[in-house]
């Protein structure tokens, strides 16, 4: 009975520690994802990094508009804010590990989270359900913005529309793909930076 008894407490024991062992690996990589404190080497960041990109492209199926027409924007406003902490997190660790101050990944974040920022107002004001449950204009703030280029018009002492529209578009088009790039570009720069521990051996 002693035996019977001590082979189960054996067999308790190991479950309970696969079970803790399991926690603490779902802990690590929380950890991993989501905290900018710590150290991370080169190859490790660029794998992670990757990762990081193609959820962000898988994301962009979230804007589609069948999709958006069933569940809304805010399952992709959510996913961008995950996508930011983690590419943050990860470029915060890299910069750390190659001996570099985190603002370049913090400036990059908060960029990257203002363009995220105009593309959903944009997309909650121009994009609408109509009484008939398709997706059509929203009238009150496609009317706000021709008002608010007619005040720029105004201060410009200009009645050429044909100036301020290109403007426009051109600012919103800078908007749209500078945030990208300029995440692009940090990236490859922490990447190419050398681990601190590499110097000291």
């Amino acid at each position: 009975m002693a035996d019977l008894v001590a082979v189960a407490l054996r067999g308790s024991l190991r479950s309970h520690l696969r079970v803790t062992d399991q926690r603490a690996d779902d802990m690590q990589a929380l950890h991993f994802l989501f905290s900018p404190s710590g150290r991370l080497r080169p190859q490790l960041f660029v794998w992670a990094v990757i990762v990081i990109y193609i959820a962000g492209l898988a994301a962009q199926w979230l804007t589609a508009p069948y999709v958006l027409k069933r569940i809304g924007i805010a399952p992709f406003a959510i996913a961008q804010i995950l996508l930011i902490w983690m590419w943050f997190a990860l470029h915060a660790k890299r910069l750390r590990d190659g001996g570099r101050r985190i603002g370049l990944a913090v400036g990059a974040s908060v960029l990257y989270a203002l363009g995220i920022v105009l593309l959903l107002v944009l997309g909650a004001g121009f994009i609408d359900l109509g009484p008939g449950g398709d997706w059509g204009p929203a009238g009150s703030t496609a009317l706000g913005l021709i008002v608010l280029l007619s005040v720029i018009g105004i201060l410009l002492h200009t009645a050429n529309y044909d100036l301020i529209w290109p403007v426009v578009a051109g600012f919103l088009t800078v908007m749209a793909l500078l945030p990208p790039i300029v995440a692009l570009a940090v990236t490859v720069w922490a990447a190419t930076r050398p681990s601190v521990a590499e110097h000291k051996t």
